[in-house]
């Protein structure tokens, strides 16, 4: 979350900036010459700004409660369920799941291969000598598989933003 915060006061230094160049430009121009739109590009900034920090904000906060980083928070008083349980995953990221729960099979015995060798699997073991290679292995696969939760949330919250630095070089050039 502090990238979040860095680029906010980023976006807010380019605000001041905007304002000081509007004061001197102000001060030295005649009345005749609208200054407005400099005051109007400060305002979107601070808007947009805001607007990517908070979204950025709840994203990282989604994602951290997924992982378990963070307790979920209690529902209201109104509701049943939490913000949280309530967000909708779409059927593509259902879909992607349940292919990988298919073939699961496969890719556990291929992830166990890699790990401990093809020989470990032609060897016969016991329940109980398994479980914790099975564990490890499906532990590290979700743990390295938050990118598909993060590019979900940003999806559905159908967030662009004027913070990505291309898009901040075009605002610049205007």
């Amino acid at each position: 979350m502090q990238s979040a915060l860095d680029q906010f006061r980023i976006s807010i230094g380019r605000v001041r900036d905007l304002i000081a160049l509007h004061n001197s430009v102000k001060a030295q121009a005649t009345s005749t010459l609208d200054m407005s739109d400099i005051l109007r590009a400060s305002l979107v900034l601070v808007v947009s700004a805001l607007d990517y920090y908070i979204h950025e904000v709840v994203t990282l906060g989604m994602i951290e409660i997924h992982c378990h980083q963070r307790l979920e928070p209690s529902p209201p008083a109104n509701t049943s369920q939490s913000a949280f349980s309530r967000f909708q995953v779409s059927l593509s990221a259902a879909r992607q799941e349940r292919i990988m729960a298919i073939d699961i099979a496969s890719w556990l015995e291929n992830e166990i291969q890699r790990s401990y060798g093809s020989t470990f699997i032609q060897q016969s073991h016991t329940i109980s000598s398994l479980i914790p290679v099975i564990s490890s292995s499906i532990a590290n696969k979700l743990n390295n598989n938050v990118s598909w939760l993060e590019n979900e949330i940003r999806e559905t919250l159908s967030y662009k933003s004027f913070q990505q630095p291309d898009k901040i070089q075009q605002i610049r050039s205007l």
